[in-house]
């Protein structure tokens, strides 16, 4: 589906761009209502939607590309999700694997309750407004809202509600942390190299950070972030986020425990370093097997000529 044509015969379908709240309600709501059980099949759901490869200036596209998936059945709509996820191994090998907790469902054979669970699901986000939140292309525009965070939150709340629940760092706090750190001790702004957040939760304070870097004209793809994240969930959601925000080539996920793993941060960065090179080598791979097979096919070209 990713890179398909986009089919304007597609039934149209009624999208507000609601809040990150609104809209993680509305999914949740539509996972419990479908009889679903399991947290990252719509927490999925979601993350492939705010992947999808195909970004507009403005997601003055959103629409017709929400019509587009919405109409799809159930199975095909899968494999396009699992497409949108895929799409990004070759750019971001280490990011894509920490987001597999999202996305490995994708390769079960679901049952038609799943199913039917993951279309109601997709609808809910695509209504809500999923791709206008995340199908710009300016990533300034697409990091206005945690949408994961929202997601995530709302499907434990609903899944939970015997405990407390999820509760991650507030839009509006996590801006003013990020204000504040920025300020340097003679009042001036500091440049940020690298940061670091030992419970970055879906990475909040660093979408923050980073929107707060773009007011000062500064492109946070320059800096380095290193978010190091317990639940494998809220974790992968941070991957997710780091695409989606564009915070660069230095932005790394790293999932454990900080205080039984001290060198957890060097090892998200070491595996970076080593997932990189593995995808340069299959690339290469890759490549040398494409030039081997069109020099066979020119020789047998050759050959059946004369």
């Amino acid at each position: 589906m990713p890179g398909t044509p986009v089919q304007p015969t597609a039934p149209p379908i009624t999208i507000s761009r609601s809040p990150g709240s609104v809209l993680g309600e509305a999914v949740a709501e539509a996972w419990h209502a479908a009889g679903g059980s399991r947290l990252d099949i719509p927490a999925g759901v979601v993350a492939a939607l705010a992947l999808w490869p195909q970004k507009s200036p403005r997601a003055e596209a959103a629409d017709t590309i929400a019509s587009y998936i919405a109409a799809q059945p159930p199975r095909v709509l899968v494999r396009g999700l699992a497409a949108s996820a895929d799409s990004y191994w070759g750019l971001r090998p280490d990011l894509w694997t920490a987001a597999r907790p999202l996305f490995d469902w994708t390769k079960e054979d679901l049952n038609d309750t799943q199913l039917a669970g993951v279309q109601a699901v997709a609808r809910a986000a695509l209504r809500h407004g999923v791709l206008h939140h995340t199908g710009d292309t300016d990533p300034a525009k697409r990091s206005r809202i945690d949408l994961m965070s929202w997601v995530i939150t709302s499907l434990r709340h609903i899944h939970s509600r015997r405990s407390l629940g999820e509760h991650h760092t507030p839009p509006d706090v996590s801006d003013l942390m990020a204000a504040v750190l920025a300020e340097g001790s003679t009042g001036g702004r500091r440049r940020c190299e690298w940061a670091l957040e030992p419970t970055a939760g879906t990475g909040g304070l660093f979408r923050s950070a980073a929107q707060d870097l773009r007011r000062d004209g500064m492109d946070p793809a320059d800096s380095g972030w290193v978010m190091l994240e317990l639940d494998p969930l809220a974790a992968a959601g941070a991957a997710v986020n780091s695409l989606v925000w564009g915070l660069g080539p230095r932005a790394v996920v790293g999932c454990g425990n900080v205080l039984a793993q001290p060198d957890l941060a060097e090892e998200a960065l070491a595996r970076q370093r080593d997932m990189a090179r593995h995808r340069d080598n299959v690339m290469e791979l890759i490549v040398f097997a494409i030039a081997t097979r069109t020099t066979d096919q020119l020789l047998n070209a050759l050959t059946a000529s004369r």
